[in-house]
């Protein structure tokens, strides 16, 4: 049987901090491309968008992901990090080219898998080979502010599901375009209530206004595998992030609907004391990467296939689209 649709459409944002020791320069870089689509007719309309919006000298930055269409979606996204000094990778490793952000470790959250107890809630801190990193940035998860203070976003004006464009704003430079892509500064609750604000870049995106709406509720932190395991079953779906330590994906752990935005992953970058004893030039570089898909497993293989093709365990991804699927039987 033709598929008769797109599989999934991946998203890459990378964001880079530049220190320079003895001065200060902030430098962000984002970049957006949409992978493995596979064309038919009629094609469905399924389109998922990452914003990010940063500030390098607060250290907000704000990670999330927006159903702008009218199905359903399946949504994941994971990071890659790359710390030098002078040019050089603080983190070892023969096959990492700094210019390549497909290259880099992934970010894997503490605490350990075996660690006891184990907690409700993933860490700031790293495991595995970017460990080191932990000396010099901590990263934010989730988002502080619940219920009806939860925060205020701009949707997208950007509608091309084809489009390798994210929603970037503040500190953001989208590589396409050399800019931002989206409104607003990066800093922290930038949007509020009954807000507007027009497309900045131009037809072909939205021309309308678009009034800013609220994420969903935060209704857990962002969790590990193994802590959303020790959930009961009625309580492992809903809106929050369940990070896989196996792969590195954090997985939204509900369908995110039409018109849906996700809570925060990621809320800031947390500058630590060593940074200052650096000497020489330092850059913190995140790369995240977004993927979405159709509640349909023949569509989904797309997912695994890639992570397999990469070696790795799908095993704990598969394990939480099943219990998403299953609740929706």
């Amino acid at each position: 049987m033709k598929k008769s649709t797109k599989t999934f459409i991946a998203f890459c944002v990378l964001v880079v901090s530049l220190v320079l020791i003895g001065g200060t320069f902030a430098y962000t870089n984002i970049a957006q491309r949409a992978l493995n689509m596979l064309e038919g007719e009629p094609s469905l309309e399924y389109e998922g968008r990452v914003h990010d919006y940063f500030d390098d000298v607060s250290g907000n930055k704000d990670v999330f992901a927006e159903n702008f269409g009218s199905e359903a979606l399946l949504t994941r996204v994971k990071f890659t990090e790359l710390f030098t000094q002078n040019g050089v990778s603080l983190v070892p490793g023969g096959d990492i080219d700094i210019n390549d952000p497909m290259t880099w470790p992934t970010w894997i959250p503490g605490p350990e898998t075996g660690a006891s107890p184990s907690g409700t809630e993933a860490l700031g801190t790293r495991i595995g080979s970017n460990a080191p990193i932990n000396a010099y940035f901590h990263l934010q998860l989730g988002q502080a502010t619940h219920g009806t203070n939860r925060p205020w976003f701009l949707p997208t004006f950007n509608l091309d599901s084809n489009s390798i464009r994210t929603a970037t704003a503040g500190a953001g430079v989208d590589v396409e375009t050399g800019g931002a892509t989206h409104p607003g500064e990066g800093t922290a609750n930038y949007w509020t209530e009954g807000m507007f604000d027009a497309s900045i870049m131009g037809p072909p995106e939205s021309p309308e206004q678009h009034e800013t709406r609220q994420v969903l509720e935060q209704e857990r932190p962002p969790m590990t595998f193994t802590q959303w395991q020790a959930l009961g079953e009625s309580d492992r779906v809903g809106h929050f992030w369940v990070i896989d330590q196996e792969t590195g994906w954090a997985y939204w752990a509900d369908l995110l609907l039409s018109g849906q935005a996700t809570s925060f992953l990621l809320d800031s970058k947390i500058a630590q004391p060593a940074l200052s004893t650096l000497k020489g030039d330092g850059s913190y570089q995140i790369h995240a990467i977004g993927q979405f898909s159709v509640n349909d497993s023949t569509y989904l293989e797309e997912f695994w296939r890639e992570d397999m093709d990469s070696n790795l365990n799908t095993a704990n991804g598969q394990s939480i689209i099943q219990t998403i699927q299953d609740m929706y039987r």
